[in-house]
């Protein structure tokens, strides 16, 4: 049997800030204090572990719509590092160990997060991903509830120059033939998904043509990437999609001597998942340890540098 891929573990930037919003003027950015930092720090590290053998928490989980935090630990005076848990419910599935999970218990997946209390006082977050696995929103309405009211969130993208000097191998798009009518009966080969690779590792024609005319547009709005796919993908008579119909897209490149996922359109996700540069996994998911030291490293390098002034 062929030894299973591990999944990526990557990790999204996010900010935020206090917006007082008065009615007919812009809102006004309110940085955050070091006192409210330290409060929301006390709060997060006296989370207790989750007791899944408690009727009650269990009864919270399948209603809740955050995601609870745990073992949370104080860095430093303006950085801490924690673990939450990630909700899957309403739907059965088979398990080999266990049998039938029943549709009305919950899923729980651990992953790793950053908060950092910067200088001009925003509150920078680091959210980890294992392959599509994740959730950030439901983190922030967690963390939300321990900060002052009016605290809003923000994404961090990559812009192009990001990826230059990337070599794409492989551009794959996913696509659904949206129905003319509501009533429409859905026909096949409305939906599916599309593959293209380099012939060869001198391919340049390939390399040119998804770096000119897709990589090259990375940060620009997802209605120009879409466009930007579907004038890229034209140029084939076999294929009649339109950038309404793309629903994402993926390059596959080597960034650096090493291969990347680069994802275009992120199927809802604005935020950029940078990859954690880790190798020691347990149980499938990445080193506490090892994740901690390399979501500072990301934030300081890829985000503080890039939107501080220091």
């Amino acid at each position: 049997m062929a030894k299973r891929k591990r999944e990526e573990a990557t990790v999204s930037f996010h900010y935020l800030v206090r917006e007082k919003r008065a009615e007919g003027v812009a809102p006004e950015v309110v940085p955050f204090t070091d006192e409210q930092f330290k409060s929301f720090c006390e709060h997060l590290v006296a989370q207790p572990d989750i007791d899944l053998t408690d009727d009650v928490t269990c009864k919270n989980l399948r209603t809740t719509i955050n995601a609870p935090v745990e073992k949370c630990e104080q860095v430093n005076e303006r950085t801490v590092f924690g673990r939450f848990r990630s909700l899957y419910s309403g739907h059965s599935y088979d398990n080999t160990d266990v049998g039938e999970v029943p549709h009305s218990s919950v899923s729980l997946r651990p992953f790793f997060f950053l908060a950092y209390l910067s200088e001009s006082g925003r509150i920078y977050i680091g959210s980890q991903y294992l392959g599509q696995f994740g959730g950030y929103s439901a983190l922030y309405r967690t963390l939300r509830d321990f900060l002052p009211d009016g605290a809003v969130s923000h994404s961090f993208r990559h812009d192009a120059t990001s990826y230059k000097g990337a070599r794409p191998k492989e551009i794959r798009v996913n696509f659904s033939r949206k129905p003319t009518e509501i009533t429409d009966v859905p026909k096949f080969g409305q939906r599916g998904a599309m593959s293209f690779r380099q012939s060869s590792s001198k391919d340049e024609e390939f390399n040119t043509t998804v770096s000119t005319k897709l990589l090259a547009k990375l940060g620009q709005s997802d209605a120009v990437l879409k466009q930007a796919i579907a004038d890229m993908l034209s140029g084939n008579e076999l294929l009649d999609i339109s950038d309404d119909d793309i629903e994402d897209c993926t390059v596959i490149a080597t960034v650096n001597g090493k291969n990347r996922t680069i994802n275009i359109i992120e199927a809802g996700h604005f935020a950029t998942r940078f990859q954690l540069e880790i190798e020691d996994y347990v149980k499938g998911h990445p080193d506490r340890e090892k994740s901690k030291v390399a979501t500072l490293k990301l934030l300081e390098k890829q985000i503080i540098e890039k939107s501080e002034n220091v």
